[in-house]
């Protein structure tokens, strides 16, 4: 079994996912039960299913965790661009930086 805390993508996910909370909270109080929770959802759900991949007892099952984390993350990235469209007067470095975090890819491919 592998510790996940040690692994990079765990890491940055869990890093993620607190910035998309502290990006939500800026978002307008109408979106509390909209965007807001489901961006909040989507982005705990990447690291939380990189942490229950290593339990597994072969590399099929946790990659298939990590096949759930990446969806979750183009979830992620999918809010963050509906909220630039949607909420143009947001600063605009806190969405982007997300979203170019996000769509960083070659760590997915070498989990």
């Amino acid at each position: 079994m592998r510790d996940y805390h040690q692994l990079v993508l765990w890491q940055r996910a869990t890093t993620d996912a607190v910035q998309v909370y502290e990006f939500t909270a800026q978002l307008p109080e109408a979106e509390r039960y909209n965007l807001t929770a489901q961006l909040r959802r989507a982005a705990t759900s990447v690291p939380v299913n990189i942490a229950e991949g290593p339990g597994c007892s072969t590399d099929a099952e946790f990659a298939r965790f990590v096949g759930y984390a990446y969806r979750s993350l183009k979830e992620v990235i999918t809010g963050l661009e509906l909220c630039q469209r949607l909420y143009r007067s947001l600063p605009a470095p806190p969405v982007t930086t997300l979203i170019n975090e996000a769509t960083r890819s070659r760590e997915w491919r070498t989990a």
